[in-house]
């Protein structure tokens, strides 16, 4: 392992995975209470991600991209997550997400040309035991509806995860899905308004900033940053190391509001990073075509 050359890769992980960390703080706050609806979270988390990524493409004179699916992909994924996690909960959510993921990635791993190996297939169920040892305690059982729709959320992500990995411009990709999606979101908000026949309660400030740094702030520079990552990263080690979200979380409770670390955080980060570890070992692939970058990672 060239250690110099993949401690700037992991560095820049880290920054993605405490980016999607902080996200789904925001989520929780803006759509745990009355503060925002759904349609609304997504639209303007959508919308906002676009405004900033679009800015930050005309200044450096990247023109925006024609539609492709990660955009679809990209939206499905605000827009489900975001109606379902108001059913289901924080943890409910977290594990039915992560496992959808997970399996969407591996499968798009196997497509690719990856060969997961023993190890990698032990550590991506340790990593899925870990995260299930810390929300087991908070489980529920779920309306049917609601586990379809988490699952399709977590489905888009891993097929929008999997769609960044031969990515060559990742501010235009990412500007362009994010235009995109808002477009779809403001589509899916414009139906939700015809069919109520307006308006039902008007959304609290609170809500409304929640919403707006979600997007702009912890969504799209974050996403373009793992946009930037992916063809760096074996497929098994992205879909696996993001099992760690939620333990991040945990911790970030501990240090910074001052929470108890409990026996089963402690267990569930220990599970998550050797989970982690097994998957950093080197794949068997398929022979890179000569214009298909080989990835830096051991992962």
């Amino acid at each position: 392992m060239d250690l110099k050359r993949n401690l700037p890769l992991a560095g820049m992980t880290l920054v993605v995975l405490v980016g999607m960390a902080a996200n789904s703080l925001l989520e929780r706050a803006g759509l745990a209470g009355p503060a925002i609806g759904p349609t609304l979270f997504t639209l303007i988390r959508l919308v906002g991600g676009a405004l900033v990524l679009a800015v930050w493409s005309a200044i450096r004179r990247v023109p925006l991209k024609r539609p492709q699916a990660n955009a679809f992909w990209l939206f499905l994924y605000a827009a489900a997550f975001s109606y379902t996690y108001v059913v289901l909960g924080a943890a409910m959510g977290a594990l039915l997400l992560f496992f959808a993921v997970q399996l969407t990635m591996f499968t798009g791993a196997l497509a690719g040309g990856e060969r997961p190996t023993a190890s990698h297939i032990v550590g991506g169920l340790l990593a899925l035991a870990g995260l299930y040892i810390l929300v087991a305690l908070q489980l529920h059982r779920p309306a049917p509806w609601a586990v379809v729709g988490m699952l399709a959320a977590g489905a888009a992500w891993g097929l929008y995860s999997v769609g960044g990995r031969g990515v060559r411009d990742p501010l235009a990709h990412t500007t362009s899905n994010f235009v995109y999606a808002a477009l779809l979101a403001i589509g899916l908000a414009a139906l939700r308004l015809s069919a109520r026949g307006g308006p039902q309660t008007m959304p609290q400030l609170s809500g409304v900033l929640e919403a707006l740094i979600s997007g702009a702030i912890t969504s799209a520079p974050i996403y373009l940053l793992w946009y930037a990552l992916l063809p760096k990263l074996r497929t098994v080690f992205a879909a696996t190391v993001q099992l760690s979200v939620p333990v991040i979380v945990g911790f970030g409770g501990w240090m910074l509001l001052g929470e108890p670390v409990t026996a089963r955080l402690a267990i569930a980060g220990a599970l998550v990073l050797m989970g982690v570890g097994l998957t950093m070992r080197r794949t068997g692939q398929k022979a890179s075509r000569p214009d298909t970058p080989a990835p830096d990672t051991p992962a």
